[in-house]
């Protein structure tokens, strides 16, 4: 059909009745290399009713096109479910593989510090999606916060931080301030955490090293009190592939 709502429609039939359709994985194949995007939604969709031999190379083929955040977060969980995984196991699972050596280690010292009881978990979640209710932001979603200069975020965990502070878009008023760790964490244990927090929750940035930690720690041995948003940033502008 020329309508690719009609086509679309086509594909919603197939998910449900595929048991009456010997063709359904190479006509829901078609549908992943359809020109249209809804079109390719609704096969990945049904997809994921499919066995994981026959549903996977479908899978495979739909990445190939352009994909929208919610295109790209269906995908993910069609591909977790035929898997027989959960969405956050195969992200570790694809991290753990990206990771080498020593910076595999800082993840993984880095997850455990995490977790801790009255730790970044407590406030931050084991999602990293924050609480929004009592103003805590989020650590998820790529925030430039997080991704962004190094430099800046051991400053900002180091030495706590207290302000307003924008976070993907939204504003928190920041009157609870973080908790300053660097009395609490020794130089690895920062950088693992950061190991940890800049490959978690959808990031994907640079493993934070011991040394680098150090290198900040003793630039501002002499900072008594918090930093605020607005200081780091005026130390640290945000980076020119961060701004929109």
């Amino acid at each position: 059909a020329n309508n690719y709502k009609v086509r679309a429609a086509a594909v919603m039939a197939l998910r449900y009745t595929g048991h009456q359709v010997a063709d359904q994985a190479n006509l829901l194949m078609q549908a992943a290399q359809d020109e249209n995007s809804r079109v390719r939604l609704t096969s990945i969709v049904a997809t994921s009713w499919l066995p994981k031999a026959k549903g996977l190379p479908i899978l495979t083929e739909a990445k190939k096109k352009p994909m929208d955040e919610m295109t790209a977060q269906v995908h993910e969980k069609a591909t977790a479910h035929i898997s027989g995984q959960n969405v956050r196991k195969m992200k570790e699972e694809a991290i753990v593989s990206r990771l080498k050596g020593s910076d595999l280690e800082l993840y993984k010292l880095g997850k455990t510090i995490y977790a801790k009881d009255g730790y970044c978990q407590t406030c931050h979640q084991a999602d990293g999606n924050g609480l929004t209710a009592s103003q805590f932001p989020p650590l998820s979603g790529a925030t430039k916060w997080v991704i962004g200069s190094e430099d800046r975020l051991i400053k900002l965990v180091l030495k706590g931080v207290m302000g307003p502070i924008e976070v993907n878009g939204r504003t928190y008023p920041g009157q609870v301030p973080m908790t300053p760790f660097g009395g609490l964490l020794n130089d690895k244990e920062v950088a693992a955490v950061l190991t940890y927090v800049r490959n978690s929750f959808g990031n994907n940035a640079k493993p934070v090293s011991p040394e680098k930690v150090k290198q900040i720690r003793a630039k501002i041995v002499d900072k008594k009190d918090f930093y605020t948003p607005a200081k780091l940033l005026e130390e640290h502008p945000w980076e020119s592939f961060l701004v929109n």
